[in-house]
């Protein structure tokens, strides 16, 4: 008892002197370049980092690092997809990502620019996945195994889980089912009534009329699958509010170029950096990020940065 009550006196006396030979300022400097790692990086901080006196100057260095680009391209594919791919194949997602950000190109060309996701080598089942350029292309919505992915069952082809994932990417749209119930009517007439109308029929983001412009999913012989131009009977469509659209590519151009686009993406940098979405508290740094993001020229980096890089982040 008497050695317990000895060492008890004697560390009372030594952490207070600790505590005062402490350095505030390089305790937030620490604090800042162990935050700004693991957020951008998702690494513990390196050494030159921690030695920094000011670590956010290091932030437009870290973002273009192969580190950030595969972290990155990991959390987009996990945003845009509702689930894990089954296979290397249905993260075409991850592979354009990767792309763009190599490529340091704006964000909008994730959607619209002229890329596709497939085999390395066509026909080559063993040759690998990867994005590349194809004049045909259309981000990654028009990649085989993006399309295969997202085609959906209804009765006359209408890719409405595609129409869906379009908007949720782009804009961030979220729509929950109204029903799934066994023997609920899921044609076209039955989602022309309430409560399935409102999504698939009603409002700006309606599914049906932006599906009808899409390609048709057909089902082969075998249980092959083939995508066929839409009826001219269906085209074109008033959709997104008085958008009028007469394919996939003008859907994506007409989201893309929307306040609703630069406004998800900074969102997506917010939950990126945080783990969350931005607060209300936090306007004034989501306002900085909508000026710094353009949506014909802004790169996701710059949103990134211009959240990162302010003073309230490493508060």
């Amino acid at each position: 008892m008497t050695r317990f009550r000895f060492a008890l006196t004697a560390l009372t006396v030594l952490l207070p002197a600790a505590l005062a030979h402490a350095d505030p300022a390089s305790e937030k400097h620490d604090r800042c370049a162990t935050r700004l790692s693991i957020a951008i990086l998702g690494t513990s901080p390196s050494a030159a980092l921690q030695a920094a006196t000011d670590p956010q100057a290091q932030v437009d260095a870290m973002i273009t690092s192969d580190t950030f680009n595969e972290h990155f391209a990991r959390f987009i594919n996990s945003q845009f997809n509702p689930e894990p791919g089954a296979t290397k194949r249905d993260d075409a997602v991850y592979y354009l990502a990767k792309l763009i950000l190599q490529s340091d190109v704006a964000w909008r060309e994730m959607f619209v620019g002229k890329y596709t996701v497939d085999l390395l080598i066509p026909g080559q089942q063993n040759s690998g996945i990867g994005a590349y350029a194809d004049p045909n292309g259309l981000g990654y919505f028009r990649s085989p195994f993006w399309l295969k992915r997202y085609a959906g069952n209804e009765e006359i082809g209408l890719r409405l889980p595609s129409a869906y994932r379009m908007l949720q990417n782009t804009v961030g749209v979220v729509l929950v089912p109204n029903t799934n119930a066994p023997g609920a009517d899921l044609s076209a007439t039955g989602r022309m009534v309430s409560p399935c109308n409102s999504c698939h029929y009603n409002g700006a983001f309606a599914l049906d009329p932006i599906a009808k412009v899409l390609s048709r999913k057909k089902v082969l012989g075998g249980g092959g699958t083939a995508f066929t131009d839409p009826p001219a009977s269906d085209l074109p469509q008033t959709v997104l509010g008085g958008k009028i659209v007469s394919s996939d590519a003008d859907v994506v151009g007409a989201l893309v170029a929307s306040d609703s686009f630069r406004f998800n993406t900074c969102r997506l940098a917010f939950k990126y950096l945080f783990g969350r979405a931005e607060n209300a508290c936090e306007g004034p740094v989501f306002d900085k990020c909508m000026q710094a993001f353009p949506a014909d020229t802004g790169k996701v980096q710059d949103a990134i940065k211009t959240i990162a890089k302010d003073a309230s982040f490493c508060q």
